[in-house]
């Protein structure tokens, strides 16, 4: 798939050439995809609030954030998540970054501080309160998602709150003042109770992935577990178990997922 140059700021580009409409969360996906040449018809300019992303393919490409989502012939409107997948990851990262900017815009329209309507910084993609100086730039939550080891087996854990019954990695959001790899630690022990090691060699960076639901940063590990006992929290866990590298289930998350690509890894080790 072709290569996306995010926009160096926030300013508006005379002319675009690939457009994506999002509106209430969803994205408007025409008969060629998420990704339109040219904007449907019945959309006029003064019913979107339009921001800049970057060059896709060398063309310069924008989100256009629709107040009301319509009904358009020929078009339907789908959730990030249910395109997971479906599409190139370089253009699901590229949606997941338009839905993050319309979010933002959206979310903070006025100061979160003294109440008053922000307006647009002059350069950076922020939102700026000119009564008290407080400045809003799009959020990203830092957050650890690995995968506890012991030898041949790997711990997976079906998540209460998640409709889909898939065995995943155990995940969690980086607290203030905290490293990653001390989140690691504490959430290991929070929803199973276990200790995992932080000496070298016991924790193992894999990558990261930025993931937007809402906005996060997923930093992923491989961490061996050293200690404690098998007590999933049954407030986020309802059931965490021990499999064999040779008996991974099925219902795990699909590769494109970073929780996919740490099953996957260590199922590949020897």
């Amino acid at each position: 798939m072709p290569d996306f140059n995010p926009a160096a700021s926030a300013l508006p580009h005379p002319e675009f050439h690939w457009h994506i409409v999002v509106s209430n969360g969803e994205v408007l996906c025409g008969e060629q995809g998420p990704l339109h040449s040219t904007l449907p018809v019945s959309l006029s300019a003064g019913e979107l609030v339009t921001h800049y992303l970057g060059d896709w393919a060398g063309k310069p490409c924008a989100v256009h954030h629709l107040p009301l989502r319509l009904a358009l012939p020929g078009c339907e409107w789908r959730g990030l998540r249910a395109l997971l997948g479906t599409v190139d990851e370089s253009l699901f990262l590229l949606l997941g970054r338009a839905m993050q900017v319309a979010n933002w815009d959206l979310d903070h329209r006025f100061c979160g501080r003294c109440g008053l309507q922000t307006s647009y910084h002059a350069k950076d993609r922020a939102r700026v309160c000119e009564q008290c100086n407080f400045a809003v730039y799009p959020r990203i939550s830092p957050c650890v998602i690995m995968l506890l080891v012991r030898g041949d087996e790997c711990l997976l854990a079906r998540h209460a709150r998640h409709r889909h019954a898939l065995y995943t990695a155990l995940a969690g959001f980086i607290e203030p003042g905290e490293s990653a790899e001390q989140a690691v630690a504490r959430e290991a022990h929070e929803e199973v109770g276990l200790v995992v090691g932080q000496e070298l060699g016991q924790l193992r960076y894999v990558g990261s992935q930025p993931w937007p639901f809402p906005g996060q940063l997923m930093i992923g590990y491989l961490a061996e577990v050293t200690g404690g006992e098998l007590r999933p929290d049954q407030d986020e866990i309802a059931e965490a178990r021990w499999f064999h590298r040779s008996e991974i289930p099925q219902a795990i998350p699909p590769v494109e997922t970073l929780s996919g690509q740490l099953i996957r890894t260590f199922v590949e080790m020897r």
